[in-house]
């Protein structure tokens, strides 16, 4: 039950704290919850899949194993964070826009325009990748609204409860707390982490055998021998091997000898090693974005198998997008009036941003010219991002006084071809070549064009 104050009203809503064990003093509140380091190490298959069958359980179920695994691939494995960052990053740089009435309203949209809003969208993105977010929003010191992320091993998003320790069964309901928006699809949903975790797995085991395996037989055998019987000379051999280096020494007297014996296969040992690897970072790329030739360079792949892929990931963008504005104008209604933002009978929309070749545009670019549609120098500066010369006018005014030239010069020409000559074997003349004139374009000759004759 809510504590109530002393005029009988309800007791404002709590903000949920966290800290340290350690941050803990004797006489203060007590945060709402208690923090502990996950474990990064020690990983292997077999508690992957304990840890799926405990989080997946109907009555009692706990994530809190399943969340250190999860934390522990993005932390060491460089491919997965490079995917989910590709993820995150396409969504956060959309642009998103409040209109009310068609019409763009500033005071919302200073407050999306802000570095929090980038931060929101990638959480919330994050959701799909590990079940769930929680996020509690407040206005900071200087006004602007902000959130809180918190700590996904403290919330049952099952119960709605919020827990002081990872370990906990219960907590306190969610409804205690201001500003609280919880972002998933399914309450026991574990997230595509929970596909990309095995693979991660697996690929961290192989990664520690391949290094092994090149510590093994990618390092030359050092030599050395000395007199036997001398146990100076012996002693002092291993302490230089012991100065030169980790890789393997065979040491022995003369007279005794050693024959290596090569590994069989041992570049088609490393090439499987290499194809593993390859193997589970394509599955990880599929997961989290659909297709692979957009995170890696393929040999084997095509320019139209590419560019079919990167549509596909295109489309996990525009879902991440319609998410992000469902988010806003059905779940953040409540909040953003709250906070002192009135978002009331507007809606947030995506501003399209286009994205073209710029050896495409100027094709474009050449095909309207000639159609003779007008066009602005301004606008050919912003498009292909080249920088206006200081002396623009003059040189624009030199351009259109040649132009003039050019075409009093084409005048005179027309003008002398119009006066006829008076005998009649250069008026034949005349006719002939004026003829060939007249068959020419205004704006040149083209190489489809007939070639005259007379």
């Amino acid at each position: 039950m809510e504590e109530t104050r002393k005029r009988g009203r309800p007791a404002a809503k709590k903000t949920i704290t966290s800290a340290g064990a350690s941050d803990i003093m004797p006489g203060q509140q007590n945060p709402t919850i208690i923090l502990q380091s996950p474990e990064l190490f020690h990983f292997n298959i077999r508690r992957y899949m304990a840890s799926i069958e405990s989080a997946s359980a109907i009555d009692f179920y706990n994530r809190t194993e399943l969340y250190d695994i999860y934390h522990s691939i993005i932390t060491t494995d460089g491919h997965l964070s490079g995917i989910i960052d590709k993820r995150l990053s396409a969504v956060a740089r959309e642009r998103f826009e409040f209109q009310r009435n068609g019409k763009p309203v500033d005071e919302v949209n200073e407050q999306i325009k802000s570095p929090w809003f980038r931060s929101f969208i990638k959480e919330a993105v994050n959701s799909k990748l590990w079940g769930f977010t929680l996020c509690q929003f407040r206005r900071d010191e200087r006004g602007w609204i902000t959130f809180d992320l918190i700590d996904r091993k403290h919330f049952d998003p099952v119960k709605r409860e919020v827990l002081l320790y990872e370990t906990d069964v219960t907590g306190i309901p969610l409804d205690a707390f201001a500003n609280c928006l919880v972002i998933c699809d399914n309450p026991r949903g574990l997230g595509k982490l929970a596909t990309c975790a095995p693979y991660a797995l697996y690929k961290r085991g192989n990664l520690g055998d391949w290094a092994q395996f090149c510590q093994i037989f990618g390092m030359p055998i050092r030599e050395y021998t000395y007199t036997a019987g001398d146990e100076e000379a012996r002693k002092r051999l291993l302490n230089d091997a012991r100065q030169q280096g980790i890789n393997a020494v065979y040491i022995h007297p003369e007279g005794s000898g050693m024959q290596l014996h090569e590994a069989q296969g041992k570049s088609g040992t490393n090439d499987l090693y290499e194809r593993f690897t390859a193997n589970c970072n394509d599955e990880m790329s599929v997961a989290v974005l659909g297709n692979t030739l957009t995170t890696k360079s393929d040999t084997n792949g095509t320019q139209a198998l590419g560019t079919v892929q990167a549509k596909e990931q295109l489309k996990i963008t525009d879902d991440d997008v319609q998410f992000i504005l469902d988010l806003l104008n059905y779940d953040m209604t409540e909040i953003f009036s709250a906070l002192g933002v009135n978002t009331e009978g507007g809606e947030f929309v995506r501003v399209e941003q286009k994205y073209q070749d710029k050896q495409v545009q100027i094709n474009v670019v050449s095909k309207l010219k000639e159609m003779g549609l007008p066009m602005s120098d301004d606008y050919l500066y912003k498009t292909f991002d080249v920088e206006k010369p200081d002396d623009y006018d003059a040189q624009k005014a030199q351009q259109e006084a040649e132009a003039q030239k050019k075409a009093e010069r084409t005048r005179q020409l027309a003008e002398q071809l119009n006066q006829r000559p008076t005998n009649e074997e250069s008026a034949r003349f005349f006719d002939r070549f004026k003829r060939f004139f007249g068959l020419a374009p205004q704006d040149g000759a083209s190489k489809d064009d007939p070639l005259p004759f007379f």
